[in-house]
C-alpha cells in the first residue's frame, strides 16, 4: 500500500491554476497505481454435450420364497392316514401313519422335500378260507397274527422324500414335476412276514397312493404361481422415473427382458431378470411413457449396468477448498510483494474465472481464466493453462506492470487444485443409498455401485458439471 504525504503551503504562497490542479490530481494518480481493479470477464454460456447413454445389460437377481406354497400343499392333505382291511383269506391289516412337516432343501432347479412318518399296524393272515359251513367264508386253517408299533410298542419311523423339478413356461407361470424319490425308507423296520409277505413293504404300497396325492398337490400349488406380477412390478418400478438427490431424475428405460434358469437354496427360489436398457438422466422431471412388459428373449448373462450421470459441484464449495490452499501465498516480483487475500470462482464459457483479491505492495483485484483438467489417476482437478484475463492484462500494462509476471500465475496454478477422491466416494455412497429402496408389493432394490469414474468436467455459470460413468449391480429382493 502506498501512503501519500500531505503537502502544506505557506499562506503567502500563491498557486497558479495549473499548479492547483496538480495538487488534486497527483494523489488520484498515485492511488490508481496502488490499487488494481480491472473489469471482470464477461459471462458467456457454453453448450454442454448431451448425455449419450450406452445400452446397459442389467441382471436383476430375484429371490422368491416358495415356502408358503409348499406349506399350502402340505396343509391341503391330511397329516394322519389309517386304513382297515379284513378279508377272510390273505392279509388282514389295520395301520396308522402320521407324518411330520416338510423339511425343504434344494439346489439348481430341484427342490427336495422330506419328512419322517410314524407308523404302526396289526395284521393277521389266513392261508385258506371256505364257505362249506354255510355261514359265509371262514378261515379253515390257524390264523397267524402280529403287531408292530401299536399297543404298548413305540411307533416305528419311515423317511419319505420327494423331488420337485421347477421350470418356467412362456406365459410366466411355473411348472413342476414332483415324484417320490428316493423310495420310502423305513428307519425302524417291522420285521414281520406273513405268508411270504413283508408287512412293512406292503404297508409302503398302501400309503404310496396318498403320498403321491401329496406330490400332486405340490405341483398344483406351484403351477398356480404366476411369476408375471413380479416381472411387471420390477419392470414398472425400474421403468419409472426416480429422483436421485440433487443429481436429477433417472429413468432406466428398459427395452427387453429375459429370464435365467432357476436355482434353489432351501425354499428360496432365485433367478435373474435380464434387462437391456438405455438409462437417461435429466435435470427436470420428464417421466417416460409406460411400456408393457415385452415377451421373453433368450437369456444371456450380464455384468451389470453402465450409466452416465452428471453430478453438480457448487462453486462456493470449490472456492472454499481453493482458498484453503491459495490464501496467504505470496510472490516477490521486481522487489514488490504480491499476497493472495481471497479468491472466488465461477464459470464462463468452457473455462472458469478465478477472482483474486490481493494485498502486499498494492491492493486490488485481478482475474485469471483457465480450463478445468481432470487427472483420472490422481482424481485431481487443476487448471494448467491458468493465466491473466485479457482485461486484467490491459490494466496491468497501464497501472501495475510489475504484476504481469509468470511467478504470480505459476504460484496460483500450482496451488489452485481440487482432489475429487472424497467427492467420488460421497457421490457413490449417496447415489447407492438413494437408489436402494422399497418399491412396494414386497419388492426391495439394493443397488451396488462398484465404480464411479469422472469422464469430463464442464463449467457452467452457476455450477461445475461433473460427468461420471458408473457401473454396478442391482439386486432385487422379492418376498411373495
Amino acid at each position: 500500500m502506498l501512503f501519500l504525504q500531505p503537502v502544506y503551503y505557506a499562506p503567502d504562497m500563491t498557486l497558479k491554476p495549473t499548479q492547483l490542479l496538480a495538487v488534486y490530481i497527483l494523489p488520484l494518480l498515485l492511488y490508481s497505481c496502488a490499487t488494481t481493479k480491472p473489469l471482470a470477464p464477461a459471462k458467456t454460456a457454453a453448450d454442454v454435450p448431451k448425455l449419450i447413454q450406452p445400452v446397459s445389460n442389467i441382471d436383476v437377481p430375484v429371490t422368491v420364497d416358495l415356502k408358503t406354497y409348499f406349506v399350502q400343499a402340505e396343509n391341503s392333505v391330511p397329516t394322519k392316514y389309517s386304513d382297515n382291511q379284513q378279508p377272510c383269506e390273505g392279509l388282514r391289516y389295520f395301520y396308522t401313519f402320521t407324518r411330520t412337516p416338510f423339511t425343504i432343501t434344494g439346489s439348481n432347479n430341484i427342490v427336495n422335500l422330506k419328512f419322517v412318518g410314524s407308523y404302526g399296524f396289526n395284521a393277521s393272515y389266513c392261508a385258506k378260507c371256505s364257505s362249506m359251513f354255510g355261514s359265509g367264508p371262514q378261515c379253515v386253517v390257524p390264523v397267524v397274527s402280529a403287531q408292530c408299533g401299536m399297543g404298548g410298542e413305540p411307533p416305528r419311523r419311515m423317511e419319505i422324500s420327494y423331488q420337485t423339478t421347477i421350470a418356467v413356461l412362456p406365459d410366466y407361470h411355473l411348472k413342476s414335476k414332483t415324484i417320490l424319490y428316493p423310495a420310502p425308507r423305513p428307519i425302524d423296520r417291522c420285521n414281520v412276514f406273513m405268508g411270504n409277505i413283508d408287512v412293512t413293504d406292503r404297508l409302503i404300497q398302501y400309503i404310496s397312493g396318498p403320498l403321491n396325492d401329496l406330490g400332486k398337490q405340490v405341483d398344483d400349488k406351484i403351477a398356480a404361481y404366476n411369476i408375471k406380477p413380479i416381472i411387471d412390478q420390477i419392470w414398472k418400478n425400474i421403468a419409472s422415473e426416480t429422483k436421485v438427490g440433487d443429481v436429477g431424475y433417472v429413468s432406466i428405460n428398459p427395452e427387453s427382458v429375459r429370464l435365467s434358469n432357476f436355482s434353489l437354496s432351501g425354499s428360496q427360489l432365485t433367478f435373474s431378470v435380464g434387462l437391456s436398457a438405455k438409462p437417461v438422466v435429466t435435470t427436470v422431471s420428464n417421466p417416460p411413457p409406460a411400456k408393457p412388459v415385452p415377451n421373453l428373449t433368450a437369456y444371456a448373462p450380464a455384468k451389470g449396468f453402465n450409466v452416465y450421470l452428471d453430478l453438480l459441484e457448487n462453486y462456493d464449495h470449490l472456492t472454499k477448498l481453493v482458498n484453503k490452499q491459495v490464501v496467504g501465498q505470496s510472490a516477490d516480483v521486481a522487489g514488490k510483494q504480491f499476497i493472495v487475500d481471497n479468491t472466488k470462482i465461477w464459470g464462463s464459457g468452457s473455462q472458469i474465472v478465478m477472482q483474486i483479491d490481493f494485498k502486499g505492495s498494492s491492493t486490488g483485484t485481478i482475474y485469471l481464466v483457465g480450463t478445468p483438467t481432470y487427472n483420472s489417476t490422481t482424481h485431481e482437478l487443476s487448471f494448467p493453462d491458468l493465466t491473466f484475463d485479457l482485461q486484467t492484462k490491459a490494466w496491468m500494462l497501464k497501472a501495475a506492470k510489475w504484476m504481469f509476471n509468470a511467478k504470480i500465475t505459476e504460484m496460483i496454478r500450482q496451488r489452485a487444485t481440487y482432489n475429487f477422491t472424497s467427492f467420488i466416494a460421497d457421490s457413490r455412497k449417496r447415489i447407492q443409498s438413494e437408489m436402494s429402496r422399497d418399491m412396494g408389493n414386497g419388492v426391495h432394490t439394493d443397488v451396488n455401485i462398484r465404480d464411479l469414474d469422472i469422464q469430463a468436467i464442464y463449467p457452467t455459470e452457476e455450477k461445475l458439471i461433473v460427468r461420471t460413468l458408473s457401473n454396478g449391480q442391482i439386486k432385487v429382493k422379492v418376498v411373495m
